[in-house]
């Protein structure tokens, strides 16, 4: 059954948002408080752009570097707008935009923030996958114009509720295991093979979160085919 258009208009409104963001935020905090971290070091200094694969954007949070605020590119959609409200409690800013709306102007905040030493945050598959595939170049052409290296990471959860959306969106879970992991940071230039990269980042950010979800004994998530 079809949202009615009235429901739509209340889930929209800030006021909506900022109601579910209370709840969220307190209970990552909670999930933050009772985790038992395994991170590895991360092996370049900020800034850099991190990039993870959509199914594990809840657990922006975990990923906050100690420089200035990490700035997230999230989707102008409502669930996108509520993770952005629960991001700035933890200290994330967030920039509006996708593949399909907003991108640009996002990408030109973006970059003016990476000059000014901001590490930057991207879901390659996002916002509608298919799951854990590169869907734009975006990603590419960001490194390439801020001169940034993109490092992937996986995060995973020993407890949690996987969904059964088209990312596999994990829900963390209280007194949890959790394991985070980094792959081998890449470097976009005007000289580097874009195909290359692409599949070298796409690779790397499977290995890394299948590497975190065998860590806390998760059935490692599936690219879809």
């Amino acid at each position: 059954m079809a949202t009615p258009a009235f429901v739509k208009r209340i889930l929209r409104t800030d006021a909506f948002q900022w109601a579910a963001t209370v709840p969220a935020a307190a209970y990552m905090q909670i999930v933050l408080w009772t985790g038992r971290f395994d991170r590895a070091e991360v092996p370049i200094p900020e800034p850099y752009i991190l990039a993870m694969w959509h199914g594990r954007l809840i657990m922006l949070p975990m990923l906050r570097g100690r420089g200035k605020p990490l700035i997230a590119l999230i989707s102008g959609h409502r669930d996108g707008q509520i993770i952005s409200k629960v991001g700035s409690v933890f200290g994330i800013q967030t920039a509006v935009g996708s593949s399909s709306k907003g991108g640009m102007r996002a990408a030109r905040e973006m970059m003016r923030l990476a000059r000014d030493g901001h590490s930057l945050f991207v879901t390659p598959d996002g916002p509608r996958g298919p799951r854990m595939h590169i869907n734009n170049d975006g990603i590419l052409d960001l490194a390439r114009l801020t001169g940034l290296p993109i490092l992937p990471v996986g995060v995973s959860m020993q407890r949690g509720k996987l969904l059964r959306s088209w990312d596999r969106l994990l829900l963390p879970g209280l007194f949890s295991k959790i394991a985070i992991r980094f792959g081998e940071p890449l470097i976009v230039d005007g000289q580097a093979d874009r195909a290359e990269i692409g599949a070298r980042l796409s690779a790397s950010l499977t290995a890394v979160q299948q590497q975190t979800d065998r860590l806390v004994g998760r059935e490692p998530v599936e690219p879809a085919s």
